[in-house]
């Protein structure tokens, strides 16, 4: 009879449960995979400021050399463009 109403078993508890557990599950799995990666990620980081600290360290000791010896770096630079790291 269309008139009476049904007392239906409300399943709404079990998809809010299945969405905090899915939330649950998809963050440590999400760790698991990428947490790895995301430390590598700040030691390369790491290591590219001390390659670029090294290079400007031996950039300027380079200048200093130029200037000992009398070459003029900006004509240096003008005759070689291809020397160019950047």
């Amino acid at each position: 009879m269309p008139w009476t109403k049904r007392n239906a078993p409300s399943f709404r508890f079990y998809w809010i449960l299945a969405a905090v557990a899915s939330v649950i599950v998809g963050v440590s799995a999400g760790y698991s995979w990428w947490g790895d990666t995301a430390s590598v990620v700040t030691i390369v980081e790491q290591e590219l400021a001390n390659s670029q600290a090294q290079v400007r360290m031996l950039e300027r000791r380079i200048k200093a050399l130029e200037a000992k010896v009398g070459i003029e770096s900006d004509s240096a630079a003008m005759a070689d463009l291809s020397a160019k790291a950047y």
